[in-house]
């Protein structure tokens, strides 16, 4: 395994310094590089990037990854992009930081810039089509008509104060246009989403606010719902997968007549079930996974499996949904996919985020803050984090570490971690596996000794091995983190407050909505 690299990236001046932490080492390509920086920060616009030259003493373009090595410092630089005004004429602007709050984007910008058209990545540069969700949704441009009414109609309210209720057309065209624009990111809307596309749209244009509301978008909010689900009926009349997969006449035998077992995303996930790249039938890509079936038996082939799974990936994940297949049997036709480095592209392409070096990462910058939280814990859960953190302050190592504070963090919030981190001793073979084929999902141990390092950890689902020998505990819970995803499956029922604080707060996918504990523990860890 590569060792770890830390990268310094410098967002406009030094006032704007970020640490890049690289679990997988610096990886081959600047392509590669490159899309590690634009995923881990959450970046929309399209950049460059430079590196800092100690021959000349400052930022020249990188252009090959051997210029760099652990602690080197990048910049990234933006390009301009092009933003046609109602005038017809074209202006140059830069697309607001993501990581900039909201408030200091607004002291240097108008509510136009900040809320108005600007070009997005197109979703034929993502690998599946879609992209994550915005952190400030950027309203569209509506047809020139539209745009005109709209712009006379703020006029007359920045004069007089009054508001426009626009006719049933002008509507239509408003909800198309924002319809389209939210369909880029997700089929199915959640109710804060919907709630951010009707507030950006009442701050771009203050004339369509509404009277009698509490928020003055409500209406507009309900609007978009209709609107959204009008959309799919129309996207599943032409067969779109995601919204086929849940429509009555193509549910399997057994499934019912019901409705209401909807098949959407509910963890965050970006490209859920993605088109068939173009060109490609299922049939066609059922050839391509045969295929792989040959390539996985090769030695140093990585690269072609690589091609092959992201070219596969909309078979399998309409496989995974609507077929729900054992674990057994689809570990058989995609043995490909039970790989580390596999289940981190998977997760990639799912979810637009990195895995690995995000989750290690972001537990790393939280471990301080964690460790103060839970020696303040008292009573037998207090007793019994201590008794666990006991152990890393006898061992220097940095996965021991990451694992009692994710045993003590399980404890904090209620749950046993022995019953989903299953340790045995090499000795008890037999007691090893029958333990294996009774275990639902978790992760297992064996030591020669107690408390010894592990002979062997691995990922267990349904019974089966699914990995072995993946290197530490940590690693175990990493890589099946991802396979919860990559497989579509629900977090186990005995940790699920563990793995959705690690969903919503250390990946930071979709964590608007909390458990009470989950949001107790996160204002402890912000104040």
């Amino acid at each position: 395994m590569a060792a770890v690299a830390v990268l310094r990236v410098l967002f406009g001046d030094e006032s704007d310094s970020r640490k890049l932490s690289l679990a997988s080492g610096i990886p081959a390509t600047v392509e590669q590089l490159h899309t590690s920086v634009k995923t881990f920060f959450g970046l929309q616009q399209d950049f460059r990037l430079q590196y800092m030259d100690a021959d000349l003493n400052g930022f020249v373009n990188l252009t090959s990854v051997s210029e760099i090595a652990n602690k080197s410092t990048l910049r990234v630089i933006y390009y301009p992009v092009l933003s046609p005004d109602l005038s017809g004429e074209t202006s140059l602007t830069s697309c607001p930081d993501p990581q900039t709050p909201a408030s200091s984007i607004a002291s240097s910008s108008s509510n136009n810039t900040l809320y108005t058209s600007t070009p997005h990545s197109s979703p034929e540069t993502q690998p599946s089509g879609l992209s994550s969700w915005p952190k400030v949704f950027q309203i569209p441009k509506f047809t020139y008509e539209a745009e005109f009414e709209l712009q006379q109609k703020n006029i007359e309210f920045e004069t007089n104060g009054t508001y426009f209720n626009p006719g049933f057309k002008l509507k239509g065209i408003l909800l198309d246009g924002l319809a389209q624009e939210m369909i880029k990111y997700t089929k199915y809307p959640k109710d804060y989403q919907c709630e951010e596309v009707a507030a950006a749209l009442t701050r771009a244009h203050p004339c369509l606010g509404q009277l009698g509301s509490k928020t003055g978008f409500w209406g507009w909010k309900q609007s978009l719902k209709y609107k959204m689900q009008n959309y799919r009926t129309k996207l599943g009349r032409l067969g779109h997968p995601e919204i086929r997969v849940n429509s009555l006449k193509h549910k399997r035998e057994g499934q019912g007549k019901s409705a209401a077992n909807i098949k959407k995303p509910r963890k965050a996930e970006v490209n859920y079930i993605p088109l068939h790249p173009k060109g490609e039938t299922t049939e066609s890509l059922e050839n391509e996974r045969i295929s792989l079936l040959c390539e996985v038996k090769k030695r140093d082939n990585e690269a072609v499996i690589k091609a092959k799974m992201e070219k596969t990936f909309s078979l399998r994940r309409l496989e995974i949904v609507q077929q729900r297949p054992m674990i057994e049997e689809f570990k058989n036709r995609w043995p490909a996919l039970f790989e580390e480095n596999e289940v981190n592209a998977e997760f990639l392409r799912i979810t637009t985020k990195p895995l690995q070096s995000k989750f290690l990462s972001q537990l790393d910058h939280f471990s301080d803050k964690l460790m103060q939280v839970f020696k303040k814990k008292g009573g037998m859960k207090g007793q019994r984090i201590k008794d666990v953190l006991a152990i890393n302050d006898v061992c220097d190592d940095i996965n021991t570490r990451r694992e009692c504070i994710l045993r003590s963090l399980v404890i904090y919030l209620n749950e046993d971690p022995d019953s989903f981190f299953k340790a045995n001793l090499a000795s008890g073979t037999d007691d090893v596996e029958r333990g294996i084929s009774s275990t639902v999902m978790g992760i297992y141990i064996i030591r020669s000794y107690d408390n010894g390092k592990p002979q062997d950890v691995g990922i267990v689902i349904e019974g089966i091995k699914v990995l072995t020998n993946v290197g530490s505990v940590i690693m175990g819970f990493v890589v099946l983190f991802g396979l919860i995803y990559a497989l579509d499956l629900r977090f186990p029922e005995n940790l699920k407050y563990t793995f959705e604080f690690i969903q919503k707060i250390i990946m930071n996918l979709d964590g608007h909505k909390l458990n009470p504990k989950i949001q107790q523990l996160k204002i402890k860890l912000f104040s």
